[in-house]
């Protein structure tokens, strides 16, 4: 009589799934700053200088700027005045969420390419 036995790998590919896509978001992040950087107006070089990213959960990755007129270019305004001329030829509002936009465009060819190192 043949005895059957029946490996579960499952929850070590589990764990290395989620180590590869954490790599992907983490890779997403970085792109995003440095997209955004290259399109945040550039005066003195301090909103560009002055932000990182970090982790604040699993699979979740905050980008910041810590200068504190960074959420006055991103907007354009404040509701009271309304930038209008900026400092650098081709930079605008939205310099954040455009290149956030870019980077969730290509985003599915980061995961697959982190993806395939997911093992068992």
């Amino acid at each position: 009589m043949s005895k059957t036995v029946i490996v579960d790998r499952m929850p070590r590919f589990k764990s290395s799934a989620y180590n590869v896509l954490n790599d992907a978001i983490i890779e997403g992040a970085k792109d995003v700053l440095i997209k955004a950087k290259t399109k945040a107006p550039y005066k003195k070089g301090g909103l560009r200088s002055q932000s990182d990213t970090r982790q604040t959960r699993p699979l979740s990755q905050r980008i910041s700027f810590w200068i504190e007129y960074a959420r006055y270019q991103e907007f354009g305004g404040d509701g009271k005045k309304i930038v209008r001329n900026y400092s650098t030829p081709g930079t605008s509002k939205g310099y954040l969420k455009s290149s956030g936009d870019e980077v969730a465009a290509s985003l599915r060819r980061t995961f697959k390419k982190h993806g395939l190192r997911a093992r068992v």
